[in-house]
């Protein structure tokens, strides 16, 4: 058994500075860089935003941004203890050169000191092996990125990048983290936030979209990642391609490690979140013609979670922050405990399932609900 425990070493941004998930570094030699003089782009990267594209504020000038060039710088190890290879970003052509040369910088020195933190944990390793009669595995490391969105005047002064790193420690596999740099390219850089990106309200556009994702390919995702799913925070990681947010999720964030990088786009439909569709023939009629609608099957489908219980029939309906609760033949309704007001109906019982108005998905969930010819749809 392998002395030290698995660790996934990453390189992620906020704001100017860079800053790695690791433990803490520690210095050694300094590795040897061999740049390479061919730029990764030698030409500009035309970006243009589609209809769906959800908007990216610009809180200053981007009005004399030009395209941002990134060329490589090569970082090779290859010894007894690590196999590296790290094609490091160097970024050139953002109005704001000082900003450049910081960020820069520290990503070479994060990426420096990590290999460094590897090795020594690898000598580490190699000793415990021989002392315990097992094969040491030579750690690994690889670091690749990629531009999105080139800063120009068709990114709309966005310059956005991904950097990908690959760590091996021993074990049956290795783990990639993926993290995103995004940057509005005016004479003072300004680091993009996710919710500046996203524009107002928009971590709950990237919640809708995580959960209309799921819906769309339940397969792809863990089969309890609905329950699990906590909502999107503000250090999500994202990059932004071709005007659209996409969001990136780590291996086992969402999926077994199998199903990779899960990466999610903003778009404004899946912004709207999941839609569940009910025919005429699933509803029930409840008191002075209003339309009562199966609770569990309609919420669950919309990534809520719901908790019955027999002792005081009333079921808790969960989704991230959001909270209520409903008691059979109590018409009184509430959301994250603000005062309970009523609705067409109480929530009944009816062949074992739990009914409840269907204004109960708009005036307490919150959500978009319409009615064409009979069928009602409700998205969010």
């Amino acid at each position: 058994m392998m002395k030290t425990p698995f660790r996934m070493i990453t390189l992620a941004a906020v704001g100017s500075c860079l800053i790695a998930v690791s433990a803490p570094l520690a210095s050694a030699e300094t590795v040897t860089a061999v740049p390479i003089s061919a730029p990764v782009y030698d030409t500009a990267i035309p970006i243009s935003a589609p209809v769906e594209a959800v908007p990216i504020s610009a809180p200053i000038s981007t009005e004399n941004a030009q395209s941002v060039t990134v060329t490589t710088k090569l970082i090779e190890e290859k010894t007894e203890l690590i196999n590296a290879k790290l094609s490091i970003p160097v970024i050139s052509g953002l109005q704001d050169t000082a900003y450049a040369a910081k960020l820069n910088s520290e990503i070479e020195k994060k990426a420096t000191d990590t290999i460094d933190e590897l090795k020594k944990l690898a000598e580490e390793d190699k000793q415990f092996a021989a002392e315990n009669d097992y094969e040491f595995r030579p750690y690994e490391m690889i670091v690749e990125y990629e531009v999105k969105a080139d800063g120009g005047q068709d990114a709309n002064g966005v310059f956005s990048m991904t950097t990908s790193t690959y760590t091996y420690t021993g074990g049956a596999h290795g783990g990639t983290f993926e993290a995103g740099y995004n940057v509005l390219n005016g004479t003072e850089a300004v680091a993009i936030t996710l919710e500046q990106a996203l524009g107002a309200g928009g971590l709950g556009k990237a919640d809708k979209a995580v959960r209309y994702a799921i819906q769309q390919d339940p397969d792809r995702f863990f089969p309890d990642v609905l329950d699990t799913f906590t909502g999107v925070k503000e250090d999500q990681q994202f990059y932004i391609e071709r005007g659209i947010v996409q969001l990136v999720f780590q291996q086992y964030d969402l999926a077994p490690y199998a199903g990779g990088i899960i990466i999610i786009p903003v778009t404004e439909e899946a912004a709207a979140g999941p839609t569940v569709t009910i025919e005429a023939g699933r509803l029930a009629a409840g008191p002075n013609g209003t339309k009562l609608v199966p609770l569990r099957q309609t919420a669950e489908a919309l990534g809520f979670k719901v908790t019955w219980s027999n002792k005081t029939h009333s079921a808790e309906v969960v989704r991230g922050a959001q909270w209520t609760q409903v008691t059979v033949g109590k018409n009184s309704y509430s959301f994250n405990r603000v005062a309970p007001f009523e609705l067409g109906a109480a929530p009944s019982l009816i062949k074992g399932s739990v009914y409840v108005p269907l204004e109960f998905f708009d005036q307490v969930l919150k959500l978009n609900v319409s009615t064409v010819k009979d069928t009602v749809h409700i998205t969010g």
